[in-house]
């Protein structure tokens, strides 16, 4: 065998300093970046119990009286003793720190969910009118998104707070834009509502019923389609069939629903709720309520006859049969007022034994059970109220505020109002963008094929826009809920402004901080978790 020359690779390779080879450079660079992280987490953890030392045993109480790092979060079983202005779950002063946190939490994530959605819907329609060929829409969509994306979102938060919403006139001069039942005031946005009745679970059999008939009449045209090569229209059909399964299931539940009534006297000659109509009618001395509006605007009827003809109500608060009863009076023109609204049975069927309504309505389990309670039952009748599967609770002036329908405080229609257009502003672009990486070949392929631009935006551009703005769009959607924890600057309970009063009434610091951050995260990791999974649904598959 031949030997190697002094210049051979082998020989050469060999010969190679070790600190000059790649290989054991990497590793020791390895070794070494593991070194510094150790001596970076063991100093951040040396700090964190030097810091925990300062301040103090009372950190870690238990309950027993002695101190514990087991004990940590011990206090959170503790008094709040402060109040919260708004809250999705019942909340009082004397529950303790943990319940007064997952009312931050709770409305924090009240107003992510519904900014995403809202932000979406206006960052989508923005920044598809930035590519309109109309000169007004296309600079509209310019000017909000340049406006919107170029100042600080707390700046704009300021400004919507205490220079748009807190210079609504007052109630009484509430704003109504068009006439809509939506009333902009010093005290937020009130505007109807809909409010869920006790046969929706049938209806919305019905609505499920109609989906799964739409979708299996949408694969048969399809099938058909392909069968004979002649076009069907298959939108239309699924979605006619779809309404008529739900219109006609809205009629057999309301004429089957028989949950509301209401209990009136004998002496108010009441049988049948129609009666109703026939009593107001002779009470106004009309022919007719037909002619109540008209009497009203001529000044045959004044306005004090009106309010002293009016029926008055006893209700249970937050209870469905109030919307269904007003919805019903509404409908036939009947004046009502609402005279009493108690938190409980027992407290609505007190004021109408004492005279202070002529009507207590509730459920009719409920009517029963307390009819039986008065003095005289025999003289009181319960009276079933015609039901629907959802009522639209319009809202109205009552003494100094609005009642019911959806409010919207100052504090949450500001934090929420100044996110969305925020947010919105960026997701335009986003947009935009996405729609114009479609290749132009794709456009013309669609006109050429007889598409509309509706059409062609929603069958062909869009689905394939989607792959481009989805991830950027993720980053929108993480801004948008971190940015929620500037709702503080305007007043609205969230979570950071919660723990913040938590932090300096309990002096725990740390684990507040600790589970603020943890909520974040959590919440962070959820919204990339969602828009990964469906990102990789959309995404092209390459054999």
């Amino acid at each position: 065998m031949a030997e190697l020359s002094p210049k051979s690779p082998r020989r050469s390779q060999e010969s190679i300093p070790f600190w000059r080879d790649i290989r054991i450079l990497g590793v020791l660079a390895q070794i070494a970046f593991v070194i510094l992280f150790l001596l970076a987490a063991g100093w951040l953890l040396g700090n964190v119990v030097q810091n925990l030392d300062t301040l103090g045993e009372n950190q870690f109480l238990c309950r027993d009286g002695s101190s514990s790092l087991r004990c940590a979060f011990d206090w959170l079983r503790l008094d709040a003793a402060f109040d919260i202005s708004e809250t999705l779950i019942d909340y009082d002063p004397s529950d303790p720190y943990g319940r007064a946190l997952v009312v931050g939490v709770l409305n924090t994530v009240r107003v992510t969910v519904i900014g995403i959605i809202l932000a979406t819907l206006l960052g989508t329609f923005a920044g598809i009118a930035r590519l309109s060929d109309n000169w007004l829409v296309n600079s509209v969509a310019k000017w909000y998104v340049d406006l919107f994306r170029n100042t600080p979102l707390l700046v704009q938060l300021f400004f919507i707070f205490f220079g748009v919403i807190l210079v609504f006139p007052a109630i009484r001069e509430a704003i109504q834009p068009f006439g809509l039942p939506l009333y902009l005031s010093q005290r937020g946005i009130n505007l109807a509502w809909p409010v869920v009745m006790p046969s929706w679970p049938v209806w919305l059999a019905f609505i499920v019923l109609g989906i799964i008939q739409a979708q299996v009449l949408w694969v048969f045209l399809g099938r058909r389609e392909e069968r004979t090569g002649k076009e069907s229209n298959r939108a239309l059909w699924a979605v006619l069939s779809f309404l008529l399964v739900v219109v006609v299931g809205w009629f057999v539940t309301s004429a089957n629903a028989e949950s509301q009534g209401m209990l009136v006297p004998n002496s108010l000659r009441v049988r049948d709720f129609r009666d109703v109509e026939d009593v107001m009618v002779r009470r106004l001395g009309l022919a007719s309520l037909g002619e109540f509006d008209v009497a009203l605007d001529t000044g045959q009827l004044s306005q004090d006859t009106v309010d002293n003809s009016a029926f008055s109500v006893c209700a249970i608060e937050d209870s469905p049969a109030e919307p269904n009863l007003t919805a019903e009076f509404r409908g036939s023109s009947i004046p009502y007022t609402i005279a009493e609204r108690a938190g409980r049975p027992d407290e609505a069927t007190e004021a109408y034994a004492a005279g202070e309504c002529e009507i207590f309505t509730a459920n009719l389990a409920v009517l029963a059970a307390e009819r039986n309670l008065l003095e005289n039952p025999n003289d009181h009748l319960i009276i079933t109220v015609p039901e629907t599967p959802l009522r639209i609770d319009i809202p109205r002036i009552e003494g100094l505020n609005f009642t019911g329908g959806l409010k919207l405080s100052p504090n949450f229609a500001a934090i929420l109002l100044g996110l969305v257009l925020y947010t919105g502003a960026f997701i335009a672009e986003i947009v935009r963008a996405g729609i114009q990486s479609v290749a132009k070949g794709q456009t013309e392929a669609a006109r050429a094929l007889g598409l509309s631009e509706s059409q062609r935006l929603r069958l062909v551009v869009l689905p394939q826009a989607l792959r481009v703005i989805i991830p950027p769009m993720t980053s929108q959607y993480l801004n948008l809920a971190k940015n929620s924890s500037l709702a503080i600057a305007v007043g609205f309970p969230d979570l950071w402004s919660t723990a913040f009063t938590t932090l300096n009434q309990s002096g725990r610091a740390v684990q507040v901080f600790v589970l603020v951050m943890a909520f974040y995260l959590t919440l962070s990791l959820s919204i990339s978790f969602l828009l990964n999974w469906y990102n990789r649904r959309i995404a092209l598959v390459e054999r």
